[in-house]
């Protein structure tokens, strides 16, 4: 990517190399053709623009790894061969179908889909980012399918051969029933789940069949797919794991409980702006007020008492997840455990050219400078409050910007009113009110003299 190349990496290169080896800082119809056949394999989402900048250098890195080959970063004869070798091969019916930097009527049908299944709860937007893809995968673990992330036929077709009622019912936040009883007796007996058996699956359920996840290596959703409960049926030996939260409470957080779960929703309600305290981890007056704001703001029963309804409504609302893990390292209310710098610039680069909207926070809307910072971050896993200067207030500040840094601008009033991405070499990503979004460079004579600084959000 233009951004990110550098003039000086080529001199810094440390593997000796060919006259046809390409590498970082050279451009034109190799770095194109290199760019193109990486994208076709899934391993390069960005635009193929002829310059070979560290996206790209990582790209090829990530390919010599899955080819077997030594990572150096460095299209010499040998990865050439492969990607060439692979043109044609069996490789290229592994990575048909539908998958990340995919767009389209065929990706919007996708995620109807697997909404109308209960799978994807993001906007149909057409576009294959992290979010669809993580729903992919949800559903080919829960029937039973290789899960690759990668909507295929076999899974477009095993999504339109299931009726809501045919469909292996989906135990996450918000199921009720047997079936959730049956589950949080199984995690019982494993060790990661600390209360009575409720069965509703809230907040205590979902920590538990995440930590049960990471401690058996399987991929940490929080959804009890059908990969974990194989798991938990097969289990023998116990996971132990401390009780979080007041074991009195059931799967209910309230006024009283404690621990890395409260700091979670303390998290998520200091993201939103509705809880200035600190992230202590103990439900006292102030996290209860602001709970009970939360509830009538998004017409929930006002109970001040966080059950799978307020819980689910929360993780719609700032966006991520959250991973059950007090350590953040930050202040600013987001969880990070599974951020990438580099998949945050190949989110954000999807949507260069869709224009500026006052107030729009979607693709199919339009971006407004905050709102295309809060959607991207999102994809990211990092809930981030609506304006840029609440962005100011609560992410962290640092010296000098690196790659996946806010920047910020003064523009139309004092203090925080733009900002962006950056994304190297001077450059940033941002939605623009003339340009809509685009990359720009702050040492332009416009953005220069209203640079306010960088902060860090991750």
């Amino acid at each position: 990517m233009n951004a990110l190349a550098s003039s000086t990496a080529h001199s810094n290169s440390k593997p000796s190399s060919s006259s046809s080896d390409i590498t970082i800082g050279m451009r034109g119809s190799a770095v194109t053709d290199l760019q193109s056949k990486l994208k076709s394999k899934g391993h390069y989402n960005y635009k193929v623009d002829g310059i070979f900048g560290k996206i790209t250098q990582k790209a090829v890195q990530n390919f010599q790894k899955s080819a077997g080959l030594s990572q150096t970063g460095v299209a010499d004869s040998k990865t050439l061969a492969a990607l060439s070798k692979n043109e044609t091969g069996k490789q290229e019916a592994a990575v048909s179908g539908l998958t990340i930097g995919s767009r389209g009527s065929s990706v919007s049908s996708l995620q109807q889909l697997l909404k109308d299944r209960g799978y994807y709860n993001d906007s149909i937007d057409g576009i294959f980012g992290n979010n669809t893809q993580k729903a992919v995968k949800e559903f080919q673990s829960i029937v039973g399918l290789s899960v690759t992330g990668v909507a295929d036929d076999k899974t477009i077709d095993s999504l339109k051969s299931r009726s809501n009622q045919q469909t292996v019912t989906v135990l996450k936040v918000g199921s009720k029933g047997n079936a959730v009883t049956d589950l949080q007796n199984k995690l019982k007996k494993a060790g990661t789940f600390h209360v009575e058996a409720t069965g509703y699956f809230g907040p205590v359920t979902e920590k538990a069949v995440k930590d049960f996840q990471k401690a058996k290596k399987l991929q940490v959703t929080g959804t009890a797919t059908k990969e974990t409960m194989d798991a938990l049926d097969g289990s023998t030996d116990k996971v132990v794991t401390p009780p979080s939260t007041g074991e009195d409470q059931g799967d209910l957080l309230k006024k009283g409980s404690t621990g890395s779960l409260v700091k979670e929703l303390q998290s998520k309600l200091k993201a939103i702006g509705l809880y200035s305290g600190p992230l202590d981890g103990d439900f006292g007056n102030g996290t209860d007020a602001a709970v009970r704001s939360f509830q009538s703001r998004n017409k929930l029963t006002v109970d001040g008492v966080v059950g799978p309804s307020t819980w689910e409504k929360l993780k719609q609302s700032t966006g991520y997840e959250g991973t059950g893990n007090s350590n953040t390292g930050s202040n600013n209310g987001s969880s990070n455990a599974s951020f990438s710098v580099m998949d945050l610039i190949a989110d954000a680069s999807v949507y260069i050219g869709v224009p500026y909207v006052w107030g729009g926070n979607t693709p199919t809307q339009g971006f407004d400078c905050s709102g295309f910072l809060v959607h991207v971050f999102k994809k990211q896993g990092i809930s981030l409050p609506r304006t840029m200067a609440q962005m100011w207030n609560v992410t962290t500040a640092v010296s000098s910007p690196s790659v996946g840094d806010i920047v910020y601008f003064t523009t139309y009033k004092p203090g925080a009113s733009h900002g962006g991405i950056y994304i190297g070499n001077n450059k940033f990503i941002h939605a623009g009110s003339s340009t809509g979004v685009t990359i720009s460079d702050m040492n332009s004579s416009y953005w220069k003299p209203r640079y306010l600084g960088a902060k860090r959000a991750h």
